[in-house]
């Protein structure tokens, strides 16, 4: 059997999800104000007061205040500044020290954390932990507590894996942080909190006083929302430096004329997502869970990755069928009119298995076989149903091969 759908099935709303109506149609009414907001004539004005309303409006979704939201052009350029603005400021602040500051993060970030801090540590520019994780893909709150030292500057760890759906227990390690830092005498800042909440926007509290970080990411295009936007959440009193330069837009944090109507489509579809979450969670649950019995049933030596049940996004699988390799499955099922993925779209073009599955124990073979199938808000258990049958139809087809 080939191509059996009558219509594509899209399976990656990890890597990105469609913008949603009400986002577009916001979207394409602030096209319309194409003032620059660092103008002081009446079209600039306007411009900026839409992207200030645009701030508010995220503000009041995390719980943070309009001007501790910073607007950036991707989630990766939020997490690198993150990561290096906090190391510049602390370069800044020991310019005629020898010492190396210390970065914790796990070993499962995504590669806009990974990618940053393995810069720093390359160039001896900073010692890094990188934190395992155990079956589940979590990390433990006593193995960071361990890892701090008194060099300790920043910690990093994704609120939810984008490949394996693992929730990590922010708002434990948060509260661990303000524990210890609360018993120092001096130097009480460091280190900073940092969590790469780009997964978590459909689906779980981005209260950021809650979870008790001093930095967060958010990206639009994993929440309905359009590409190229996205947010650094810096709450006030954090000293990092910008690592880029020009006319020193989002208070000289992040330089360059404003994405003014991505702002706002972004801030309504954040807003549109959290409004929908709990009832996407119980629908997603179910299909997802269904979807992973019935799969057992029809090949039992299917392996899933990372944490199941509440510690697991709604709608995230990842699993390998034996013997069939990450690209071959994707582009059969690409042709029978399913879009799935492998790892991170940003690292998806290096053919060496993932890292995060590599984490969990995997062999380097096994860490090719697996495939991330992420649900959204228009899938259906029928299209679940469609792509047993189809992932079936591919194991048969190897069967003796």
């Amino acid at each position: 059997m080939f191509n059996f759908l009558n219509k594509r099935i899209y399976l990656d709303n990890a890597g990105a999800t469609p913008i949603s109506k009400n986002a577009k149609k916001e979207f394409l009414r602030v096209l319309e104000i194409f003032g620059n907001p660092s103008a002081i004539y009446k079209e600039g004005v306007e411009a900026k007061k839409i992207l200030n309303d645009a701030k508010e409006k995220i503000g009041k979704i995390i719980n943070a205040r309009a001007y501790e939201i910073y607007f950036t052009g991707s989630g990766t350029e939020s997490c690198n500044l993150a990561i290096l603005g906090t190391y510049y400021a602390w370069r800044k602040e020991n310019e005629h020290s020898n010492k190396l500051p210390h970065i914790i993060i796990s070993s499962i970030e995504h590669p806009a954390i990974m990618e940053a801090v393995n810069y720093l540590s390359i160039n001896s520019l900073a010692n890094v932990t990188y934190l395992s994780v155990y079956e589940d893909g979590l990390v433990k709150v006593e193995d960071v507590r361990k890892a701090i030292t008194e060099d300790t500057i920043l910690i990093s760890v994704m609120y939810a894996n984008n490949e394996i759906g693992s929730i990590e227990p922010i708002k434990e390690i948060g509260r661990m942080i303000q524990e210890i830092k609360s018993k120092k005498i001096n130097n009480k800042n460091y280190p900073y909190f940092h969590t790469d909440a780009c997964q978590a926007g459909n689906y779980l509290n981005l209260d950021v006083f809650r979870l008790k970080v001093d930095m967060m990411t958010i990206n639009s295009s994993k929440v309905y929302g359009p590409k190229g936007i996205a947010i650094l959440y810096k709450k006030e009193g954090i000293n990092i430096e910008p690592v880029s330069f020009g006319g020193g837009q989002e208070r000289g944090m992040r330089s360059g004329t404003e994405n003014v109507a991505g702002a706002f489509a972004f801030a309504v579809a954040l807003l549109e997502a959290q409004e929908l979450k709990n009832k996407e969670i119980e629908r997603l649950t179910e299909i997802r869970d269904d979807f992973k019995n019935k799969l057992e049933k029809k090949i039992p030596d299917v392996t899933f990755y990372g944490a199941w049940g509440e510690d697991r996004l709604p709608n995230n699988i990842n699993c390998r069928i034996p013997n069939i390799g990450s690209d071959e499955m994707i582009i059969r099922l690409d042709q029978k009119g399913f879009s799935v993925s492998h790892k991170s779209a940003c690292s998806s073009q290096v053919d060496d298995g993932s890292y995060v599955i590599k984490a969990l124990g995997a062999t380097d073979k096994e860490a090719k076989e697996n495939i991330r199938i992420t649900l959204g808000r228009d899938t259906t258990k029928k299209d679940m149903n469609k792509l047993v049958e189809a992932i079936f139809e591919i194991k048969s087809s190897f069967a003796g091969k």
